[in-house]
């Protein structure tokens, strides 16, 4: 399995150009709509679901991966992408499956993490909500780390949830036990995704 495969430029290229596939422009359209001169939101991922992802992983806000590949994903190059990659991989969830996002989905720095506050929960609310009428196949939403799931009241959708753990390597390091529960909530998910009507696998 590789990964940060969007630290390469030549894959950063070919995924913009996945933007216009059936799945994934409507997203794209939707997040172009999004961004200002003041405010930069990265792109879905268009080798996840897209319009067809049955389980949302919601995270915080875009890191410093994201300015660098363009794209909300779990291929960026950084410690917490390739660790929640390696985890879905071994819950052995599919990619057709998921979409990525951020709680709060504009980037509040590009040098370095910048942790949400509650008045910024509040403003992205409207903009989840958004994207939830977007993906009509969801089934599960995954509150991934303490922000996504302070933010997630506000958006007052009645989706399930599950809370997972943030993939941070720093978190894992402090915490070790924690890898061991994300990986408990995504293979809780994959049983959750194998169980819907009319589904497989």
């Amino acid at each position: 399995m590789q990964t940060r495969l969007l630290g390469h430029p030549e894959e950063r290229e070919r995924r913009r150009l996945q933007l216009t596939a059936p799945h994934a422009a409507p997203l794209a359209d939707w997040v172009s709509g999004l961004r200002t001169p003041e405010r930069w939101v990265p792109d879905l991922d268009p080798a996840d679901g897209g319009q067809a992802a049955r389980a949302l992983l919601l995270l915080e806000s875009p890191g410093p991966a994201a300015s660098v590949s363009g794209f909300v994903s779990v291929d960026n190059p950084g410690g917490t992408s390739e660790n929640l990659l390696c985890l879905l991989h071994l819950a052995g969830l599919r990619r057709r499956d998921l979409a990525v996002w951020n709680a709060v989905p504009w980037q509040m720095s590009a040098g370095g993490v910048v942790a949400p506050r509650p008045a910024q929960y509040a403003e992205a609310a409207p903009l989840t909500r958004e994207l939830l009428a977007l993906l009509p196949g969801l089934r599960v939403v995954v509150l991934v780390g303490q922000h996504a799931a302070a933010a997630w009241p506000q958006v007052g959708s009645a989706l399930p949830t599950l809370a997972c753990p943030h993939p941070s390597p720093q978190n894992f390091r402090a915490r070790p036990e924690t890898a061991l529960r994300a990986l408990e909530v995504l293979g809780e998910v994959r049983r959750r995704l194998r169980g819907a009507p009319g589904t497989e696998g």
